[in-house]
């Protein structure tokens, strides 16, 4: 049981970042700033101890601070008032309003080091993650470490303040603006603070200071067509782990709807616990994050949001450096086509504590679970028999000695290597000494059997076939490395349920369907290379196996006839593209407010592309089609195996649930159907061919269905697809 959720309600002021889908007010005829960062402060830092409580607001005499020219800091050459290295900064400048009637906003535009928060006559108006509560203490740290941008020649972030807002604390005459800058150590080698405010005015003519070239005027986030994720942490900052309690509300109308950041959440509105998450794209500005979904007590909460069906984990991929929004859909999409378990996803727009944060996959946590990675519990007390089988989740991936095992053999082709499996499900905190024997003993015995010179007569025994020929295809059409040495996952069910290995979920293409300088033969651009052969690069973590495993003629050319196979369904250039329109279409109007929160386009981010950086996202869209063509076009004349050899084959792999998808089967209260074409109507039979249910649907790819008012037996499952086409499923509920 966890701890009750208390949450505080201390006012906090909600602030909008510039970026929006229109004007941040359609009267404001310019914009004009009132103050540079080179105008006077009068400052203190917290070696001079604490500051007085009021030190924020108009009634506290700054006379015995001290003075200085912004930016007040040290250690980036951009400062104009150089000061001893220190936990905090704190400073204040007061500036003539004129008239507010024709002020139809303002923006405060910040380069800090490493966290901040500003107010307006004592309100606040900004603040940057790092710092949790609403008044930071004098000697409070940052929990995070927030570099600069000017002096590398980026821009200053820019913090909206709409005039509704504005309205309730500035006046006309003397009005104050005061900033706290937080270190995140007291032996940082660097602190920054250059700070400009800005206002929005409605009439023409000159009020006040020219905008600096680089302003971007303001724009005011009202919504999207994309569901809308609005999460409030409450002024907490959130960190990479533990999970912090929030609230978090969802809006979405329906397809083609406009969902706007004022409605209140109608897919769901309550409680969630949240984390930053991720290895390097936890260093992005645009963080990803992990959360779970939590009644008010702070327990799990399993709800379906958005189409997905029922859990209580899912996560937050950012779109930093992948700048398409469709390569993570793109793979994820291609492997469930294929009819494997693949991870759902939504993409939404996301407000983070009144911040537009820009466009992120919403998407299901990796996990056990039986909509998700189906195979049997496994409980502590499960550790003999039967019940000592499975099931196991388990991955290579970024590795300590905590949480993995260090493999008894090392690659085929790199003996020289080491290799280490991470435990996943149980976690590495939970799984017991006898169910990690277990499950490093199985893999012991499947890469002995791979050591051995008749390993093509046996292997076959250890692994489901059609997921590991479906993984390394996913893998190698994107290119995917990571896909073999990192984020790679394994799953095995209990013994006399399903005693094989399989691959997957597929996960992590940032740095795929693209070329980056990584490996020295994938760093082209004419589409060649095989990833599988990472090990060959550099040492890495994968275990090799799909090197052995080519070394069996009838194993390449499972994999040659069921490529050749998908190209002409789920590989072919007309699906894929039509998928990539589907995405292009949904994301035509959100991707300029995202791109005005993150300004990328043009510029390099992660992953070490050999091209330039796109100027635009649509030359970003259009050079991912180039690639799958010039991908595919090689893979075509160069894939591993003889396709003369299909017919013959004894180990052909069907190409079955490709089209639809119905699971859990059997089923208890409900069931999920999923397919390639939008369901308009499903309809449940008796075995006697008596109509028990008839559903309309509104166009949807996936469909939940309720199976309560059912007897327990055997149906038939008839659904109906836009096209008109018709399939018939068996269904058993239980």
């Amino acid at each position: 049981m966890r701890r009750a959720v208390i949450i505080s309600t201390f006012s906090l002021l909600v602030v909008i970042f510039s970026p929006g889908n229109g004007k941040a007010q359609e009267n404001t005829d310019h914009w004009e700033t009132i103050f540079y960062a080179d105008t006077l402060f009068r400052y203190s830092t917290s070696n001079d101890g604490e500051p007085p409580s009021n030190w924020r607001s108009t009634g506290f005499d700054d006379r015995i601070w001290k003075e200085g020219r912004g930016g007040i800091g040290y250690g980036d050459n951009d400062d104009r008032t150089v000061i001893e290295r220190c936990n905090a900064l704190y400073y204040r400048t007061t500036f003539v309003i004129r008239d507010t009637s024709v002020i139809t906003g303002a923006a405060l535009d910040i380069d800090y080091d490493d966290a901040f928060v500003a107010y307006l006559n004592g309100v606040e108006i900004a603040r940057s993650p790092g710092l949790s509560s609403p008044y930071p203490a004098w000697d409070e740290i940052s929990s995070v470490n927030h570099e600069a941008h000017m002096y590398a020649g980026g821009k200053p972030e820019q913090f909206y303040i709409p005039k509704e807002k504005l309205k309730e604390m500035m006046h006309n005459g003397i009005n104050l603006l005061a900033v706290e800058v937080h270190n995140s150590s007291a032996t940082s080698s660097d602190m920054s603070s250059l700070t400009w405010f800005s206002v929005g005015l409605s009439v023409s003519g000159s009020y006040y200071l020219p905008v600096p070239d680089w302003f971007t005027e303001p724009f005011y986030y009202k919504g999207s067509t994309l569901p809308v994720l609005k999460i409030n942490t409450y002024g907490q900052s959130i960190p990479d782990e533990p999970k912090i309690d929030a609230w978090m509300e969802i809006i979405y109308h329906g397809p083609g709807a406009f969902n706007s950041v004022s409605d209140s959440g109608n897919v769901y509105n309550g409680h969630i616990g949240i984390e930053i998450r991720g290895s390097s794209s936890a260093g992005y500005p645009q963080k990803p994050y992990s959360l779970e979904t939590r009644d008010s007590l702070g327990n799990n909460l399993d709800v379906p949001l958005l189409g997905m069906p029922a859990e209580n984990d899912w996560l937050l991929i950012s779109h930093y450096n992948e700048k398409t929004f469709m390569r993570n859909p793109l793979s994820f999409n291609m492997f469930r086509e294929m009819g494997h378990y693949s991870v759902r996803f939504r993409l939404v727009d996301v407000v983070l504590n009144g911040n537009y944060e820009g466009i992120y996959l919403f998407c299901e946590k990796i996990k056990r679970d039986k909509n998700r990675i189906d195979i049997k519990k496994l409980t502590p007390e499960e550790n003999s028999g039967v019940n000592l089988t499975g099931g196991y989740i388990f991955k290579t991936d970024y590795a300590h000695s905590y949480d993995s095992w260090l493999s008894a053999y090392s690659p085929i082709d790199h003996p020289d290597y080491d290799t280490r499996f991470v435990y996943y499900y149980p976690k590495y905190y939970i799984i017991t000494d006898a169910q990690k024997a277990y499950l490093q003993e199985y893999v012991d015995q499947f890469q002995a059997l791979l050591h051995q010179d008749n390993f093509a007569e046996y292997f076959r025994d250890y692994i489901d076939v059609k997921s590991f020929i479906d993984y390394f295809i996913v893998s190698e059409v994107s290119r995917n490395i990571d896909g073999y040495k990192k984020s790679r996952y394994y799953h095995k069910d209990r013994k006399d349920i399903d005693n094989r290995l399989h691959a997957g979920p597929v996960w992590d293409f940032d740095w795929a369907w693209k070329n980056i300088h990584d490996c020295s033969f994938l760093a082209n651009t004419v589409g060649a290379g095989w990833a599988y052969r990472t090990n060959d690069c550099r040492r890495t973590y994968t275990p090799g196996w799909y090197v052995r495993m080519l070394q069996d003629p009838t194993f390449a050319d499972e994999i040659n006839c069921r490529y050749f196979a998908l190209r002409q369904t789920v590989l072919s250039l007309d699906h894929l593209y039509a998928f990539m329109d589907s995405i292009y279409n949904a994301v035509k109007v959100p991707q300029e407010n995202h791109f005005k929160r993150w300004q990328v386009l043009g510029v390099r981010t992660g992953a070490p592309e050999i091209e330039p950086p796109a100027q635009t996202w649509e030359e970003e869209v259009e050079r991912l089609k180039n690639w799958i063509r010039i991908r595919l076009n090689w893979l075509d004349e160069n894939m591993v195996g003889d396709s003369d050899h299909c017919p013959a084959l004894h180990h052909e792999i069907p190409d079955e649930g490709a089209a639809l998808r119905l699971f859990p089967n059997p089923a208890v209260d409900h069931f999920y159907l999923e397919a390639l074409s939008p369901i308009t109507n499903v309809e449940i039979y008796e075995i006697s061919g008596r109509k028990m249910i008839c559903r309309k649907i509104p166009s949807q790819h996936s469909v939940e269905m309720g199976t309560t008012s059912l007897q327990k037996g055997l149906y038939l499952v008839r659904v109906t697809f836009e096209t008109g086409v018709s399939e018939v499923r068996k269904l058993m509920i239980r």
